[in-house]
């Protein structure tokens, strides 16, 4: 009786085994690489290949102990745009109410108003000095480079959210 009680428990711990491995593997396929939802036209769960095949440019910022670092990043108005968010000349009427909800794999959040876009410059890293960002840092990170605090610089980036403000 003992032995076929110990070759059940084998056998059930190694379907529990086999089938957590697969809900694994299958949850790390799918999750997304960045999520863009709330108000857009068109909600986008990026790969990142799609992340990627965005348009890339290069930046030098100093940070606060005056050390220059060059990153590797994305204009954060363009996969918000392929979302359908309208920004610049586009944002009108009542879009202007909305506002960005950037937030972290941490659950910090940061807040950006659309009207920002005109003048600031908001943009995505992926890559620091010519290397992949650090762990506790990327794979994506939220910079803006003309904000000397770097309060809104979102580490671990997952979440882009378009919310309209309503009045109270």
């Amino acid at each position: 009786m003992t032995i076929v009680f110990c070759w059940i428990t084998e056998r059930a711990a190694l379907l529990l085994l086999l089938f957590a491995a697969g809900a694994q593997a299958q949850t790390g396929t799918s999750s997304p690489y960045l999520t863009i939802d709330g108000q857009v036209t068109t909600p986008l769960s990026l790969s990142e290949a799609d992340f990627q095949a965005l348009p890339h440019a290069s930046i030098t910022v100093t940070d606060s102990t005056g050390k220059p670092s060059t990153y590797s990043v994305v204009d954060l108005a363009a996969p918000l745009t392929k979302a359908g968010v309208p920004l610049k000349q586009d944002l009108k009427g009542a879009d202007i109410a909305k506002y960005l909800h950037v937030q972290g794999a941490d659950g910090f959040v940061a807040i950006v108003s659309l009207p920002e876009f005109d003048n600031g410059a908001f943009l995505v890293a992926d890559a620091q000095d010519s290397s992949p960002l650090p762990a506790g840092t990327g794979p994506l990170q939220v910079i803006s480079p003309q904000e000397s605090r770097h309060s809104r610089w979102v580490k671990q980036l997952k979440l882009l959210r378009i919310i309209k403000s309503s009045p109270q």
